[in-house]
């Protein structure tokens, strides 16, 4: 097995140069418990971001990559952004709810509108309560609350 560089193994070194940096930010803090979903978050990052790393420097990725048009992109990064405004006003979940519904809506392949809704509906109403049980219940983490929840 030899190296391989090239643009996209340069890629995967920064990728995983940044989740060091987050890990060692998060992780080595005074106050341990209230860093420690960030810390966790890190560590998958970075340990996602090293197998990135592996992947590229010995070739061992498919070379089947799929092109998706920068102005496909547009409106989940203006969503995302709309997400990030509303959030202290709306609330942690039910801004999650509103922006995945969104998302899933705006890019599903179904052809029917009802169909196409409801599933985005079951899928954004899912995760925001995983996410609920997630952050509420398990790690009791405080989450921005507005007018819902």
């Amino acid at each position: 097995m030899s190296l391989v560089p090239g643009r996209r193994l340069l890629v995967a070194l920064l990728v995983t140069l940044i989740a060091g940096f987050l890990f060692k930010v998060s992780y080595f803090q005074e106050n341990g418990e209230a860093y420690l979903f960030p810390a966790v978050v890190a560590g998958v990052m970075l340990c996602l971001s090293l197998l990135s790393l592996a992947r590229e420097a010995f070739a061992l990725c498919v070379d089947d990559f799929q092109p998706f048009p920068f102005e496909r992109q547009w409106p989940v990064i203006l969503m995302m952004a709309a997400g990030v405004a509303l959030i202290e006003i709306l609330g942690m979940y039910s801004t999650a709810f509103l922006i995945l519904l969104l998302v899933t809506f705006w890019y599903s392949p179904q052809e029917n509108t009802r169909r196409r809704l409801l599933q985005s509906l079951a899928m954004a109403a899912g995760f925001s309560l995983t996410m609920y049980v997630l952050f509420s219940m398990l790690l009791n983490v405080q989450v921005p609350r507005g007018w819902l929840i």
